[in-house]
Parts: C-alpha cells; sequence; structure tokens
C-alpha cells in the first residue's frame, strides 16, 4: 500500500474498489520507475529522487513505518520534544534501492472494480493496443493521486519520451511511437494534450488522463452502451463507428 492515499471518491463501495485498483497500478508504475532510475537520472537528482521515492514505497520495501532520513533535518530538529535522539535512518544507495524495488510487491488487484471494468471494456471496444491501455491506467492512477507523486524525470524530446514509455510499459518502442503519432487518445479526450505536445517535458506530464475522463470513467455502468453514452455527454469525442 502505498504511504498516502489518493483524493477523493473513497467512501462509496465502488470508490473503494476503485481505490484499491489504483493502489496496484500506481504501485507498480512506482516500482518500474525506482527500478530505472539510474538508467535516467544521475548525481544529486538520481539521490534526491531515490530518496523520494524510498520514503513513498515504504511499506513495500519492509519498513515498519516511513523513514525520516538523517539528511532531511537541520541539526535542531534531530532530537524530539524530550530531548531524546530521533530514529532516523541513512537513504539506500541508489543502486541498492533499484534491486529493492525490482523485488518488491504491490498491493493486490481487486476482485472487481468500477474503473478496471470500465477500462477493459474501452480496450475491447476501442481496439486499444497493450500500451495504450497501460497509457491509460496509469493517467487514470495519476490524475488521483496528482503528478508529484513521481520523481522528476526530465525528457528530452519525443523520442526520448517514447523510450521511457517502452521501458516502463515492456513493450517494443515502436507501439509506443504508433500511439504517439496517432494520438487518438488526446483527440478523444481521455489524455491531457500537454505531453503530447511536448509542453511537460517530463515523465508525469506524459502519463495524465483527463479530469472529464476519469470522473466518468470510474463510475458503475449497467451496458457498454450506457458506459459509451456516459462518455459522449462528458463531451469525450469517441469515434463515430462505435
Amino acid at each position: 500500500m502505498l504511504a498516502f492515499s489518493p483524493y477523493g471518491h473513497g467512501d462509496s463501495a465502488y470508490g473503494k474498489g476503485n481505490a484499491a485498483f489504483r493502489r496496484h497500478y500506481m504501485g507498480r508504475l512506482l516500482h518500474r520507475v525506482g527500478a530505472q532510475l539510474p538508467r535516467w537520472l544521475d548525481g544529486q537528482a538520481l539521490i534526491r529522487e531515490s530518496r523520494s521515492i524510498e520514503r513513498r514505497c515504504w511499506r513495500e520495501l519492509g519498513y515498519a513505518k516511513q523513514p525520516i532520513f538523517e539528511v532531511d533535518l537541520p541539526a535542531f530538529l534531530m532530537e524530539d520534544e524530550n530531548g531524546a535522539p530521533r530514529d532516523l535512518m541513512v537513504p539506500t544507495v541508489p543502486v541498492e534501492l533499484v534491486t529493492r524495488m525490482a523485488a518488491a510487491r504491490p498491493s493486490a488487484l481487486p476482485a472487481s472494480s468500477p474503473l478496471g471494468t470500465n477500462l477493459s471494456t474501452l480496450q475491447r471496444l476501442l481496439n486499444l493496443s497493450a500500451f495504450e491501455s497501460q497509457w491509460l491506467t496509469w493517467g487514470c492512477c495519476l490524475r488521483r493521486y496528482g503528478h508529484a507523486i513521481l520523481p522528476v524525470i526530465p525528457l528530452r524530446d519525443d523520442q526520448h519520451a517514447c523510450e521511457v514509455l517502452a521501458v516502463l510499459c515492456e513493450v517494443p518502442v515502436r507501439m509506443v511511437r504508433q500511439a504517439m503519432s496517432s494520438r487518438r487518445l488526446c483527440a478523444w479526450g481521455f489524455l491531457d494534450d500537454g505531453g503530447a505536445q511536448g509542453a511537460m517535458p517530463v515523465l508525469s506530464g506524459w502519463l495524465l488522463a483527463s479530469g472529464q475522463f476519469v470522473e466518468w470513467i470510474e463510475q458503475p455502468y449497467a451496458s457498454d452502451a450506457d458506459l459509451l453514452m456516459a462518455l459522449c455527454k462528458a463531451h469525450v469525442s469517441l469515434p463515430v463507428s462505435c
């Protein structure tokens, strides 16, 4: 389980299923990012983002509580209110953290959830590729958790973005390039268009579903037709063939 919860939508029965779905896939994304950090960052940026992801994934890494690193506190906060030394940790060396993150396991995937069911329905009805389906799933998760949950990974250009996303999704880079060139998920209103236009040159800018799409895709529907009708009412631009 992640160290903090996504914004809202967790009170109802279907909301709890959606929250568990998001926790599972957000955990998978963080584990994959954490296992690849030295490939994309170096120097102080690698140290900073490794430390950040170690704090966020403390449960999966087997810690009893969220760590406080000795480098995070000024000298006058090294003791608690009773004058006793705080229980501080030394951050894991980035190379060692890679191994631990690769071995970490996300929270359990719920047996069912409206979000998971609806995303699977869209993949089937719109013939989404494996990458597009994963891209959309992570986009929904990041919309709820907020982009700050991901490490800051600069992307030099569109080609670099495709290469990074291919590694994270474990698909051929040509599949990512094809999805990027068609831009249909953005054209349909599923994903924010900022990343595809190069306006947000960091990883989180390429992984953000639109707010309207997320609001509607998280609701339960009685049929495929009801789901598509709801998305049309939300001003999502689906192809006429659907």
